[in-house]
């Protein structure tokens, strides 16, 4: 069950997934954690609609998804996680599903938020959240497409709002997050 690429996206699947990541992971499968699209059989028939009919796709609860990773239920593919948030991502890595870099590449607040690149814009509670993914070991890099050059998600932090970093890193120090470094 090799893991391609985890990546945040509150789009899920759309073009960018599929006319660029899709090709240079080679995914043959598309995992959805996503507790209500699980849930929800319409938006799955739309979000399956645009994919090749050669990619699998399969939507789940995300503790249900974290379950079939940790028992080794999802087979041998090559597979593209996509999560809409953070938290989600969180949740698989601290239920055993093991990833060494997530992905950051569309998401948008649409209430009062810390702009981090272009295309990432989040709530304080979505930066806790990142920051916890560092804290697990997780390489955090902000990348809508694979011909941008990925930026290190603690470099756009430090490059924002200073009172929002201070706020976030309290507690932390620079040691847990050296594997960002490299």
């Amino acid at each position: 069950m090799p893991i391609v690429l985890v990546r945040v996206d509150d789009r899920l699947i759309h073009g960018q997934i599929l006319e660029a990541w899709l090709p240079l992971t080679a995914a043959e499968e598309l995992l959805i954690p996503n507790d209500a699209v699980a849930e929800d059989r319409v938006q799955q028939m739309i979000l399956r609609a645009a994919v090749p009919r050669s990619v699998s796709v399969r939507f789940e609860a995300v503790e249900r998804m974290a379950d079939l990773f940790v028992s080794g239920c999802l087979g041998e593919l090559r597979q593209m996680v996509i999560v809409d948030r953070p938290r989600d991502a969180l949740r698989l890595k601290r239920s055993g599903v093991h990833f060494e870099r997530l992905n950051v590449g569309n998401l948008m607040t649409d209430q009062a938020g810390v702009r981090l690149s272009r295309t990432v814009s989040v709530r304080e509670s979505c930066l806790e959240d990142l920051c916890r993914i560092l804290d697990e070991g997780v390489r955090v890099e902000l990348q809508t497409v694979p011909y941008e050059r990925p930026v290190q998600f603690w470099r756009a932090l430090l490059a924002g709002d200073a009172n929002t970093y201070r706020r976030v890193l309290a507690g932390r120090t620079a040691a847990a997050w050296r594997h960002e470094q490299v």
